[in-house]
């Protein structure tokens, strides 16, 4: 058997139930990555490294403001010093790289603040990359016009395809959201800081992505170039004027400026020998 997947199986194990996770084909089975799957009992260093490249001001990152406490990874912004860059937060990358076909999920909670919290698969820079955005939400957008709407941008898993080439950046958008989850979901409704939600990407192949929310098959993006990369897994936080700066005021507050990630397991698709 060829490791190739069909669509229609997936959505037909999905439509038996919207509470599972995509199953296995005949002859195959999910084998646990534990290089990329983590409990977050300690700071793992043997699996996780600080990816300390700046994005545009305000943001600096910087090692200190990603740490676990209590279980769950923290990456938190605060005020920084600096007049420029004036938002200290932090980026947090696997060192270990991997290919589809690949399932990955985490339990996460947002920020509470104007910035994007991220859990995402990366390998390039801006001009030449493969990037999959599993999450992009921002939770509390203090610019009006944001594409999304203040107002609903909170709700918004917010799922892309970029692939670029000599600096040409072709995506593939996914917006799922918390308010089109079926009624019988507890997390229905429920913005990414009011709770934790579980986000999960399975990349099929080397063009199709596929995205869960809280337990439920939302959506999937074609890319419009093949993916030629095995990617690392990223977390991060950090904002933009596209949707608003966070408030000083709310980078003071630490019942606010972080966002915690309570888990994540990665599965590669294995041939049952």
């Amino acid at each position: 058997m060829k490791l190739k997947f069909c669509l229609s199986v997936l959505l037909l194990g999905i439509a038996i139930s919207v509470f599972a996770q995509p199953s296995a084909l005949k002859g195959y089975k999910w084998e646990a990555v534990d290089a990329l799957s983590d409990e977050f009992k300690e700071f793992d260093d043997s699996k996780w490294t600080y990816s300390l490249w700046n994005y545009p001001p305000p943001n600096i990152m910087m090692e200190s403001q990603a740490f676990v406490d209590d279980g769950k990874l923290c990456i938190r912004a605060e005020k920084h010093t600096d007049s420029l860059r004036w938002m200290k937060t932090c980026r947090i990358m696997s060192k270990v790289q991997i290919g589809y076909p690949m399932y990955t999920e985490c339990r996460m909670k947002a920020a509470d603040i104007s910035a994007y919290n991220t859990y995402w698969l990366n390998n390039g820079n801006s001009e030449n990359r493969n990037e999959i955005d599993i999450c992009e939400n921002n939770a509390n957008p203090t610019n009006p016009k944001t594409k999304h709407g203040i107002a609903d941008f909170p709700y918004v898993m917010q799922s892309n395809i970029h692939h670029a080439v000599d600096g040409e950046n072709l995506r593939s958008p996914s917006n799922a959201s918390t308010k089109l989850l079926s009624k019988r979901n507890k997390n229905r409704g429920k913005d990414f800081n009011e709770t934790y939600h579980t986000l999960g990407l399975y990349w099929e192949n080397d063009r199709n992505c596929h995205w869960f929310l809280d337990g439920e098959y939302v959506g999937f993006s074609s890319a419009k170039r093949k993916f030629t990369r095995e990617l690392n897994i990223i977390f991060d936080l950090w904002s933009n004027s596209w949707d608003g700066f966070p408030t000083k005021e709310s980078l003071d507050d630490d019942s606010r400026n972080t966002m915690y990630v309570d888990w994540i397991h990665t599965y590669k698709l294995v041939q049952i020998k």
